[in-house]
């Protein structure tokens, strides 16, 4: 029987999930956090770190948290993730790592641009670097690309943007991402979350037949959102989504992320998803 995992997002960012693992402080569930770049870079201020984990200790009993290593160009830097670390891990937390491969998500989500050289070096990069001090880290919902530059428009050719896509966001995710991150690390566990976008997946290079299996799993996406926004995601779309996962590749769907929020974001109330049911309370 699978077991109920739920993340949280803090500003930091909410979600759920299924997992095989074993169960923690809970009988039928396991607890994780799972914390942007921007609140990983805070964690250097131990200070910061420790007032804040007093908060979120005191009402749930975390079991694993997953640190961001990189978001809109801000990578952490390994002396922030070894002290962040280990203070977890001394609390008997579990401890994996995570990557949003965005340029400038307040620009219209602007995504890598795969072909274009210097990019493909800081992809690559940014793997390695996450590689180095997690045993297993999640590719957050950006590893897409939107990207149409004079290299990108130059490589795909005759192509049309979705055969060109799939194929280059499949070899970049061995070639850039897998290989290198295994060769840093041999027993780093990948894990790909895909968005719950159904019929926009393979436009923006999610390839969902070679992608399940090159990676170690995935997650699904269970987000919602006010309808009005950027990506237009109806209050339904994640109702089947992680049995529609599940059959990608049968036993290696791990879990479910994502948050519904209603829009202002700071002054609205934070609608929290789970498999079970959405759960809508003022921040």
């Amino acid at each position: 029987m699978k077991r109920l995992h739920y993340l949280i997002l803090i500003t930091f960012f909410i979600a759920g999930a299924t997992t095989r693992l074993h169960a923690g402080h809970y009988k039928s569930f396991k607890v994780s956090v799972y914390t942007r770049a921007y609140e990983v870079e805070k964690m250097k201020d131990l200070h910061w770190l420790d007032s804040t984990w007093q908060v979120i200790s005191s009402q749930v009993k975390v079991d694993k948290i997953y640190l961001k290593t990189h978001r809109d160009l801000l990578i952490v830097p390994g002396k922030t993730l070894e002290q962040a670390k280990k203070y977890f891990q001394d609390k008997g937390v579990e401890v994996g790592g995570g990557i949003t491969y965005t340029i400038d998500e307040s620009n219209d989500f602007e995504t890598f641009c795969y072909s274009d050289p210097e990019h493909r070096k800081l992809i690559q990069e940014i793997a390695e670097h996450t590689a180095r001090y997690f045993d297993d880290f999640i590719l957050d919902d950006f590893f897409f690309t939107s990207c149409k530059s004079d290299i990108e428009i130059k490589a795909k050719g005759n192509k049309s943007w979705t055969a060109y896509r799939t194929e280059l966001m499949t070899k970049a995710g061995m070639d850039l991402v897998i290989k290198p991150s295994k060769k840093i690390n041999p027993n780093v566990k990948i894990i790909i979350k895909y968005p719950n976008w159904y019929d926009h997946f393979q436009g923006l290079g999610f390839d969902l037949s070679s992608g399940p299996r090159i990676f170690d799993g995935i997650w699904s996406g269970t987000e919602t959102r006010d309808p009005s926004s950027d990506q237009h995601l109806q209050n339904y779309l994640s109702y089947n989504i992680v049995r529609y996962f599940e059959n990608l590749r049968p036993g290696h769907n791990y879990g479910g992320l994502g948050g519904c929020r209603r829009f202002p974001y700071g002054d609205g109330p934070l609608c929290r998803t789970t498999l079970a049911d959405d759960v809508c309370q003022s921040p």
